[in-house]
């Protein structure tokens, strides 16, 4: 009877060394582990780095995708809107394309002003003008007694954020402007949420 000899660790090992070697990238220097951005020259190694701006004189940056990175920010707490636009969520990004997406709920907790509210929000790279994205909602008078009226609004749009930047931060705003015998205070943005996706390249039509 033959003897059967079990070593499929030691092969993995050895495989992955081996290709390791044959690629000739530096994988001690990959930044948090991803493979995604690297120089080459020609005839000699690839070189992880953690931006394609990172390569020196006599290099290519090469692009190699990889996972995608995932940024979130959210908050339930109660933010008083008023007739100025006011930071509902905020998150701060590094160079890169991202598709962002942003969800808030806006209540009407005044149960004596018998109007409504019209409620605007928009997406921007903070201290700028551009909206990224916009839209607006008209929040009806409260139930007086029963609860408050409230309804949720939903943005999102595309940005690619420079390197020569090196960051940015993306703000979620909202603002509350009565209409005739509308609440004037007491409209609130709660279950505020901001998040971004990035990607290797962003084809916007």
């Amino acid at each position: 009877m033959k003897r059967l000899v079990r070593r499929p660790l030691v092969l993995v090992l050895a495989g992955a060394a081996a290709a390791a070697l044959a690629t000739g990238i530096a994988w001690a220097a990959i930044p948090d582990g991803n493979l995604v951005n690297a120089c080459a020259t020609e005839g000699g190694p690839i070189r992880a780095v953690a931006t394609s701006g990172s390569c020196d004189t006599g290099e290519t940056a090469l692009q190699l995708g990889g996972p995608t990175r995932g940024y979130s920010s959210g908050r339930a707490d109660d933010v008083t809107l008023g007739p100025t636009s006011v930071r509902v969520a905020s998150l701060v990004l590094p160079a890169g394309s991202y598709l962002l997406h942003g969800k808030v709920n806006i209540a009407n907790l005044n149960f004596t002003a018998i109007g409504s509210t019209f409620v605007p929000c928009s997406i921007r790279i903070a201290g700028t003008t551009t909206n990224i994205d916009q839209t607006w909602m008209i929040v009806e008078q409260a139930r007086t007694g029963t609860g408050a009226s409230n309804a949720s609004i939903g943005l999102q749009g595309p940005v690619t954020i420079p390197e020569s930047t090196g960051k940015a931060e993306v703000e979620l705003l909202c603002a509350s402007l009565p209409r005739t015998l509308g609440p004037a205070t007491n409209v609130v943005a709660r279950y505020r949420q901001l998040a971004a996706v990035q990607v290797d390249t962003l084809q916007v039509g």
